[in-house]
């Protein structure tokens, strides 16, 4: 694995790699001092022969009837809203479990307490993707997705925005938009 001690740094491997970091921090793109800050707080790393980003994620799938909770934009700290449309997930840390991430997230991003969750272990699986990233446009993501289901109590029944508790801690994301939509 790659190990870089400044952004800089970061930056001429992106360069030697040819990956054009040129449209990050635009639309949905983050930038490179996100993926240093990402890779400092070992939630990713990267590889250098072919250049790849490595990250393993837990998707938490909470149902309400027919309904599933998902994420449906973030607003970041400069005002600009990233469309998301996917189930609450979050980056496991090195040295983290998949359900302590999942704990975090609903911590951080739902203001959840960790009482309020019941994992359902007999629902977990684990699948491999490797893509470009929406965050990082050029530079491809091996993503390592661990997915569970959990039961969550006093979650509100309409659509809602939640405060980032993890903001300006080296996350971007200051709020999140969450929705219930009907799973097919």
């Amino acid at each position: 694995m790659k190990v870089l001690q400044s952004k800089e740094q970061l930056q001429e491997w992106l360069d030697a790699a040819n990956i054009d970091t040129a449209l990050w921090g635009e639309g949905n793109a983050k930038r490179v001092e996100h993926l240093f800050d990402e890779l400092l707080a070992g939630e990713a790393c990267l590889q250098d022969n072919p250049p790849l980003r490595l990250v393993d994620v837990v998707q938490i799938i909470v149902r309400r009837g027919k309904q599933i909770l998902l994420e449906a934009e973030q607003e970041l700290k400069n005002g600009q809203i990233r469309f998301r449309n996917q189930p609450p997930s979050e980056k496991i840390k090195a040295g983290e479990s998949y359900t302590d991430a999942a704990l975090r997230c609903f911590r951080e991003e739902l203001g959840v307490a960790e009482t309020a969750v019941a994992f359902l272990p007999h629902t977990y699986t684990q699948i491999e993707s490797a893509t470009d990233s929406l965050s990082y446009p050029g530079l491809k993501t091996c993503y390592t997705f661990h997915m569970i289901e959990a039961k969550v109590e006093g979650l509100p029944n309409e659509d809602f925005w939640r405060d980032n508790a993890a903001f300006d801690a080296g996350d971007p994301v200051k709020r999140h938009r969450w929705t219930w939509r009907y799973s097919r």
